[in-house]
């Protein structure tokens, strides 16, 4: 297990994208063309199955709200509104 000073989960966005990390890997991407919320890596080698609810469609307001409640009930993630993607800001 790794040391208690790394962290459960990091969350980076660049305005654009927002990428959700775990210890051991993508647990979360929202970006222009699609949401990506993964299984953890141990689950994926288990279930066989990397993607726990993955879209690939341009991304609305809706959709963010979509992410950031599935980050919340999936892995009890918040994502905070500062990564909010800019062009959703003023919605």
């Amino acid at each position: 297990m790794p040391p208690a000073s790394v962290p459960l989960y990091t969350v980076d966005s660049d305005g654009k994208t927002v990428w959700v990390n775990g210890r051991d890997g993508l647990l979360g991407r929202f970006g222009v063309n699609g949401i990506d919320i993964h299984h953890p890596l141990t689950a994926q080698v288990e279930l066989g199955s990397e993607c726990l609810f993955c879209t690939h469609a341009p991304t609305t307001a809706e959709d963010w709200d979509l992410f950031v409640g599935k980050m919340f009930s999936e892995f009890g993630i918040v994502v905070l509104k500062e990564h909010r993607p800019d062009r959703f800001r003023s919605c």
